[in-house]
């Protein structure tokens, strides 16, 4: 068994670490609303979920569903249809802290002695024959990323506190 990250094609060029990650076990998409800090408008490349699904057959694959480090960004559809039609358990992990510390590609520190945690939390229960809509509103809840969670992290509570 091998652990995969989903990345944006674009970002795994952008440096030899990069170029190491991508080595070590990236799952490489281009994206289809950005290319290059702008926006763009292209079709999914059927490729791309290929390599993805072929990943899944006997490996863990791990993915960010907003496709940013950006917080509470919406979620795209693309990680749920995915769920929807490969039946993959689920792990729902929340990440806190990672854009306080880290620059919008992740690979240098905004911020030194920033507090970064990783949560885990328990398989998603799914039925697989929900709406891709649905499954992607239960995956962006589970990862505490919904607009329901903005301006709730801690993060936000300290500073009203300070007010």
């Amino acid at each position: 068994t091998r652990v995969y990250c989903v990345s944006a094609a674009e970002t795994m060029q952008s440096s030899w670490l990069t170029r190491v990650v991508r080595w070590a076990g990236a799952i490489t998409v281009k994206r289809t609303w950005r290319a290059e800090g702008k926006g763009v408008r292209r079709g999914l490349d059927p490729g791309d979920t290929r390599k993805i699904a072929k990943a899944l057959e006997n490996n863990w694959v791990i993915t960010f569903p907003q496709g940013t480090t950006k917080p509470c960004a919406p979620g795209r559809k693309g990680t749920a249809f995915i769920i929807k039609h490969h039946k993959p358990i689920v792990i729902p992990d929340v990440i806190n802290g990672f854009w306080r510390a880290f620059n919008k590609k992740g690979l240098k520190f905004k911020k030194k002695g920033s507090l970064l945690s990783v949560r885990f939390k328990e398989p998603l229960s799914l039925t697989y024959e929900e709406s891709v809509e649905t499954i992607l509103e239960k995956v962006m809840d589970a990862i505490e990323q919904s607009k329901k969670f903005m301006m709730k992290s801690k993060h936000h509570l300290i500073s009203a506190l300070d007010k």
